[in-house]
């Protein structure tokens, strides 16, 4: 398989992936209509009959893809080996955790919380740092992860006066993918640019 087929293959998945993180709780919430994230966990969709299958899938689906999307970007925007160990181990860490979350059935109460709660906080603390590692280089380029990162740990907060962990979940897989398809637009035309580069010459 040529390469740059490969990177269209992986590219396609990535933004099917990450569209995934829409459309999986939409059409979970179109099967089931009286849910409301008021009252229940976005979770629910985990062990609902209705439901049960296509949102572990869609979640173990959206968990590669996230891992796949900053796995390939670390080398971008870092060179320093420390860095992008640091930051490839935070980022394993959270796909193990979210690939538990789906796994894991909500039955077995205190596992998948334990995983819910590593992927939540291990995951911001990622784009946090990733964007904190960037500004110490270049202050402009890293204050969107910071600010995403800042965002993500003040939804928490939403946890506050709601009962049920649904409007947080919500808000800060907004954040996330609105985190990731930044990061993947950038490392597409940072891909894009070297390919150029690479390309012969040719006659006309």
């Amino acid at each position: 398989m040529s390469t740059s087929k490969a990177r269209t293959i992986r590219r396609i998945y990535l933004i099917s992936s990450l569209s995934l993180g829409v459309l999986a709780p939409l059409f979970c919430w179109y099967m089931i209509p009286d849910f409301n994230p008021i009252h229940r966990p976005l979770s629910y969709f985990g062990v609902a009959e209705l439901t049960f299958w296509y949102w572990n899938i869609s979640v173990l689906l959206i968990a590669t893809g996230l891992f796949v999307n900053a796995y390939r970007s670390i080398p971008i925007y870092f060179s320093d080996k420390k860095q992008k160990t640091f930051l490839e181990v935070l980022l394993s860490i959270s796909f193990i955790s979210l690939c538990g979350v789906a796994l894991i059935s909500m039955d077995n109460y205190l596992i998948h919380h334990v995983a819910a709660y590593t992927f939540f906080l291990v995951y911001n603390f990622f784009i946090f740092s990733f964007g904190f590692i960037r500004s110490l280089k270049y202050v402009r380029r890293g204050i969107f992860s910071i600010t995403i990162g800042i965002l993500m740990l003040l939804s928490s907060l939403l946890l506050l006066p709601f009962p049920s962990y649904g409007v947080f979940e919500i808000v800060y897989f907004f954040l996330l993918f609105l985190w990731n398809t930044h990061l993947f637009y950038k490392r597409i035309e940072f891909e894009d640019r070297i390919l150029k580069k690479k390309e012969p010459l040719r006659l006309t």
